[in-house]
């Protein structure tokens, strides 16, 4: 035999030998039964969904949880959650209400840091009669901006209670809010922003402290219908039960962060938890050292 020939069946028999196989584990999602809503469940409109969701990334970390609601002319992503999850797994509760829709589809993708992803599904059907439930509605709520040096900075949005800097520890876990102003677009804006906000125009840049926490509260505001007026100061007012808190709710414009938060706006919010609820804008001042004064309603 050429020795050329034996040179390339012994690299190709080395090589081989050498080659170790690797085994892909895919990410594994369970939807949780019990308490939680399955697939089929019948609710009312108004009524509480709520699903137990937990993962684990397979071979590698998990990155991304997806959470979308399909109805029939129209798919809601109500959960967009990026993430670096190396051990452990990821175990939540989403809460959601039921639309007036008669049949939903709930669908939940889970990604890892290799792209892999594995998707579950379940069918929520519209039940008999109304579930709309109680709010709690605190008339008006003092804060300081962040150089303001005598009110609370720090907001629980369930309870309407605010705490100063020196107040705040051991309440961490129940703040859902702070404002700000800083200049963008050209503008001195007012700004409502949550403790785990970590844009461009982080909270911790304001409120340093908050960078040190170990539970930091994903409140989001829907901006657009703030910048856009949609809701007016007299038609929360009105609301007596959930539904206009639910229903005013867009989950495809909103963000830890809203800005132009200027008197006379309305700003629907979801709280980590799954509460929803309207901030009505009563005064708003423009410089750091000022104050912003709110009125909230939040369901029970």
């Amino acid at each position: 035999m050429p020795r050329f020939l034996i040179l390339v069946l012994l690299l190709f028999f080395a090589a081989g030998c050498s080659k170790t196989s690797e085994t892909t584990v895919k990410p594994l999602l369970v939807l949780k039964t019990g308490t939680f809503t399955v697939n089929g469940s019948e609710v009312p409109v108004g009524g509480k969904l709520s699903f137990g969701i937990t993962a684990t990334g397979g071979s590698a970390p998990l990155t991304n949880l997806v959470i979308r609601r399909q109805l029939q002319d129209d798919t809601i992503t109500e959960l967009d959650k990026g993430f670096y999850i190396t051990e452990g797994g990821l175990d939540i509760i989403f809460n959601a209400v039921k639309s007036a829709r008669e049949r939903e589809v709930w669908s939940f993708t889970v990604m890892n840091a290799n792209r892999d992803t594995v998707s579950r599904t379940l069918e929520v059907l519209l039940g008999e009669g109304s579930a709309y439930g109680e709010i709690l509605h605190f008339p008006e709520i003092n804060l300081g901006m962040q150089h303001h040096q005598q009110l609370p900075q720090y907001l629980d949005l369930h309870t309407g209670t605010s705490y100063t800097a020196a107040e705040v520890a051991g309440h961490e876990a129940e703040i859902d809010l702070v404002a700000f102003v800083y200049y963008t677009s050209g503008v001195m804006s007012p700004t409502l922003c949550c403790p785990a906000y970590s844009g461009s125009s982080s909270v911790t840049g304001h409120y340093p402290a908050i960078g040190d926490w170990t539970v930091r509260n994903a409140t989001t505001f829907d901006y657009y219908t703030s910048d856009n007026q949609l809701i007016s100061p007299e038609t929360f007012e009105a609301a007596i039960n959930d539904s206009l808190l639910v229903n005013t709710y867009k989950p495809g414009n909103v963000s830890g962060l809203c800005k132009f938060a200027y008197s006379g706006r309305v700003v629907p919010f979801r709280t980590e938890d799954g509460k929803y609820g309207l901030i009505n804008i009563k005064h708003a001042d423009e410089v750091s050292d000022g104050t912003i004064s709110l009125q909230i309603k939040i369901q029970q």
